[in-house]
């Protein structure tokens, strides 16, 4: 009997046991769904947190990579040319001439955004790309001095008379050397001979999203009383007058000498490079919807990236 009745025992506890399994089984309580959802809600929302901020970091870091590379690539170019600049004193031949591209309309930007910059720079280097490289060949036709010319545009790069996909573009124009010593070596007004169309075709492209294109010259100058030497920093700007002419006898700002008195030996002795690059989301919006773009200066400091340079030039 003893033992029958601690058998039922166990019986009983048993069926207790997984009467209280199936209860626990059915689900959870409200609470605990309440509870649970907001434990969700509250990891999700620190997930989607962290992904706007990693997405935004990519983003911006993506910007600046490219933005930095452009400016490399302009950098890396110019900078070369203007190492290699060829000025030769006594003579009255055009060196240097920066002047105005004169250009309006579409080829500025859209109405209120247009480029405050456009000028035409044009002056002389030893740059290494001439001939496309082919150096000491039978493809060089001798001569070591091209003449090299910049300027600033928006258009469409691929497909220039389309104007589909416009952007702010920086074109570089290099004259083989046998070409610049028969019709742009010995003139007395380079500017002159040197304008023309065919610096903005397809191949002479050289950077895109360049929204600004500034160089700045830095003079330097002995003063006649002490023999102290000093320096004038030249920044061109475009404008109706805006033009420097460095000869072989004579440095010109907008026509005026740009020595102070009772100066001498006046010289060209570094250059700097100024440069705006915007982002490819900014060109994006431009290409889309001008119209919504409301304060353009605004706009170009917050999407774009400013970089300089300065080069010391060769003493002539």
């Amino acid at each position: 009997m003893k033992v029958n009745f601690t058998i039922r025992r166990r019986n009983l506890a048993d069926k207790q046991a997984v009467k209280r399994a199936r209860a626990r089984s059915k689900g959870f309580t409200l609470i605990e769904l309440i509870i649970s959802m907001v434990i969700t809600l509250v990891i999700v929302g620190m997930l989607i947190g962290m992904t706007k901020v990693a997405v935004g970091a990519w983003n911006t870091t993506n910007k600046k990579v490219k933005s930095s590379r452009l400016a490399q690539e302009v950098f890396d170019t110019v900078g070369r040319d203007l190492e290699g600049m060829v000025v030769r004193t006594g003579n009255s031949y055009e060196w240097v001439a920066v002047s105005d591209s004169g250009l309006s309309g579409t080829d500025l930007g859209p109405s209120g955004m247009e480029i405050n910059n456009s000028l035409d720079i044009a002056f002389f280097t030893a740059t290494p790309d001439r001939y496309n490289g082919q150096i000491n060949t039978t493809s060089d036709l001798g001569g070591d001095v091209s003449l090299v010319k910049y300027r600033l545009v928006y258009q469409d790069v691929i497909d220039p008379g389309s104007g589909t996909r416009p952007v702010y573009s920086l074109y570089r124009e290099r004259i083989e050397p046998d070409v610049t010593f028969s019709t742009y070596l010995a003139e007395d007004d380079l500017a002159a001979v040197s304008t023309g169309d065919s610096i903005t075709d397809d191949e002479n492209i050289l950077a895109e999203n360049i929204y600004d294109f500034t160089l700045s010259y830095t003079f330097e100058y002995t003063n006649d009383d002490d023999g102290t030497k000093g320096y004038k920093r030249v920044v061109m700007q475009a404008n109706s007058n805006s033009t420097l002419s460095i000869t072989g006898n004579a440095i010109l700002e907008n026509g005026v000498d740009v020595a102070p008195n009772d100066t001498s030996g006046i010289r060209l002795f570094s250059a700097n490079i100024s440069i705006c690059v915007l982002s490819d989301s900014a060109m994006r919006t431009l290409q889309r919807a001008p119209g919504s773009v409301d304060d353009f200066d605004a706009f170009v400091l917050k999407h774009g990236d400013i970089y300089s340079k300065s080069v010391i030039v060769p003493q002539p």
